[in-house]
């Protein structure tokens, strides 16, 4: 029978082990922490009066089950925690969730960082003033204002550190955690908040702890200084080749010494941190925080070098100019050459006659330009026009390694770029926001010969950027199909490594300039953020591309020279967005206008690949390849 039971009580345990595991119990699992999250929260007080920390939570969300979970786990736990002056908190919570549910995740939060505080501030003066004047509020216009402005912090609080996940926004939540939880007692002798400070006392960077302290201290809950305590605590903890078990008794050990100097005796708060510190013994992941974010500095440090060696090879390599050819010393290695072997050199008396300098840049030379005493100016003339070709060819030769050390100068700047930008994720490490939108991508191509020479890529980048790129190789055939694919291929590698697109297409336009390629290949490059639905279209010698909404269209990009010519041509941008069923049409050369805005104009609502199939159904003009891609980007179900 025993037996039987355990057997049972197995495959129970088994099975709701993997209902955790699988999605349904993971969202389960989420939506269950976010109503503990508003739950809790809203037990939070200063000066023995609840605050919206609880709202400001809601107000800072993201849409989606989880807020609204949040906000009914608030909206329960105000009048729970503080009898019917809570309501007030439960309106707070339903109104911050309109918010979160019609701002959440729209750019404009992005681009107004106070938006989200200053709606905090409005719920929360609006909604007090209406139950000042409605139900004759007991509240003072000094407690208003203190939550106005603990709403609208707490609503910036968790804006920042929900976008950035910074160090010292985690404490500081961290903390508010600590001072709604101390209001929370399941026994008389056990505070969740002692709880959690013990926990962060024992496996908690040092700021946390003192902002942990502080939060016990503003609560109220014993007039032992906390703060004292778990800095004393955090410092036990710490001490070398004590033990594993040293977090377990270190709040504990620094909180009797520190309650009898005080003079005030409250054995409350010792078995909470008891408890805390041996949660933190068990699961120390406050440590291995620790420890990574050296590890991170450490490869912040590193990168930061690097960088600043790359500088410093470009300045140097700024300011390595070789010398201009010397005009003057060739004029006279012609002279002797024409006047040393001279069979009249004794009777010449032109060869003490001065030569201008500017000889050999003369245009035309000719035997009125030579000494009017020379006696063989047909001998003469042909050593100056050598001369003439030496001095275009050192002059040429220098312009080349000009070029070459500007290319290069430029890519140590590019990745020294990219590494400072690395550093900077590094210490700003943010949860990336959910994809508003999955593009739709459709091509077609026609060709004269058996290989088209134009190349369509299109690619997911790192974060929420997608990528579609066209490259127009010059010319048709197999020639042609191979530079444009090296160069796709080429972007492609550079942008997936996070290059951005400006960099990327600049390093082709020096690549192809080293590789004396120049023209050889067009580039038509769209960024396009998912999360947003705006682009950006990036042009170098690539036909005009057409954007529609509807009917009405309007032509985006310049004509411009091909990558490959001159390291001082530069690519071009243009703003779009294809947020609002846009569609964008990238066109190579080939492509009749006329026939493309008709196809586009008169079935707008094909699907991408039929109308780039409509946009060619019509005969190559000028015998040259003709690609035809269509990006429309269609909205994801959760947005």
């Amino acid at each position: 029978m025993h037996m039987v039971i355990t057997e049972h009580i197995q495959s129970a345990k088994q099975g709701f082990l993997r209902f955790l595991a699988s999605p349904p119990g993971k969202l389960a699992l989420e939506i269950g922490g976010w109503a503990g999250a508003g739950f809790f929260l809203s037990a939070a007080s200063l000066g023995r009066t609840f605050q919206p920390i609880a709202m400001s939570f809601v107000c800072a969300g993201p849409p989606g089950w989880g807020v609204l979970a949040a906000a009914l786990g608030a909206a329960v736990g105000y009048p729970l925690f503080w009898g019917s002056p809570g309501v007030l908190g439960s309106v707070w919570s339903l109104c911050a969730l309109g918010v979160a549910l019609g701002l959440g995740n729209r750019a404009i939060v992005l681009r107004q960082k106070a938006l989200i505080p200053a709606l905090g501030a409005l719920i929360v003066s609006a909604a007090g003033l209406w139950f000042l004047l409605r139900f004759d509020g007991d509240a003072s216009i000094g407690i208003h204002l203190l939550r106005i402005g603990v709403g609208s912090g707490c609503a910036a609080l968790f804006c920042r550190h929900r976008q950035t996940r910074e160090g010292w926004t985690g404490w500081t939540v961290n903390a508010l955690g600590v001072l709604a939880l101390a209001q929370v007692w399941p026994g008389r002798y056990l505070g969740l908040g002692f709880a959690a400070a013990g926990y962060l006392a024992g496996g908690s960077p040092f700021p946390g702890v003192i902002l942990a302290g502080l939060a016990l201290d503003l609560s109220q809950v014993t007039r032992v200084k906390m703060t004292a305590v778990l800095c004393a605590g955090y410092g036990l903890a710490r001490i070398p080749r004590m033990g594993r078990l040293m977090p377990l008794f270190s709040a504990a050990m620094a909180y009797v010494p520190t309650a009898l100097l005080s003079g005030v005796w409250d054995v409350r708060p010792l078995p909470g941190l008891i408890l805390g510190g041996a949660l933190a013994a068990l699961a120390p992941g406050g440590e291995r925080k620790e420890k990574s974010t050296g590890e991170v500095a450490l490869a912040q440090v590193r990168l930061e070098q690097m960088a600043q060696a790359l500088r410093r090879m470009a300045v140097s390599l700024a300011s390595s100019a070789g010398p201009e050819p010397d005009a003057g010393a060739i004029l006279d290695k012609c002279r002797a050459a024409a006047c040393d072997t001279c069979p009249e050199r004794r009777q010449c008396r032109g060869r003490s006659e001065v030569l201008e300098p500017g000889l050999l840049e003369q245009p035309g030379l000719g035997e009125q330009d030579l000494p009017d005493r020379c006696r063989k100016p047909h001998r003469f003339l042909g050593e100056l026009r050598r001369g003439q070709e030496q001095l275009r060819r050192s002059r040429a030769e220098l312009r080349r390694t000009g070029q070459s050390r500007e290319a290069v100068r430029e890519q140590y700047d590019f990745l020294a770029l990219l590494l400072e930008g690395l550093s900077d994720d590094l210490a700003q490490r943010h949860d990336r926001p959910p994809a508003r939108f999955t593009p739709e991508v459709g091509v077609a191509g026609r060709s004269l010969d058996k290989v088209n020479g134009d190349c369509c890529i299109r690619f997911a980048g790192p974060g929420n950027r997608y990528y579609v790129l066209l490259c127009d190789g010059m010319g048709t055939g197999e020639a042609a199909a191979r530079e444009s694919l090296t160069a796709a291929e080429l972007l492609k590698t550079m942008l997936s490594a996070g290059l951005p697109p400006e960099y990327a297409l600049r390093s082709l336009n020096s690549l192809s300039i080293l590789r004396d390629l120049g023209g050889c290949v067009t580039v038509d490059l769209l960024e396009l953020a998912l999360d947003t639905g705006r682009g950006r279209l990036y042009k170098w010698g690539a036909a005009q591309s057409w954007l529609f909404q509807g009917t009405i269209c309007k032509k985006i990009g310049t004509a411009g020279p091909p990558p490959g010519l001159s390291q001082s041509c530069r690519e071009t941008v243009d703003r779009l967005s294809l947020g609002r069923g846009e569609t964008l049409i990238l066109v190579s050369d080939g492509v009749s206008e006329e026939w493309l805005v008709n196809s586009a104009r008169t079935t707008p609502t094909l699907p991408p690949v039929e109308l780039a199939a409509a946009i060619l159904d019509r005969e190559i003009s000028g015998g040259d390849d003709a690609t035809a891609v269509v990006v429309r980007l269609s909205p994801t179900p959760a947005s």
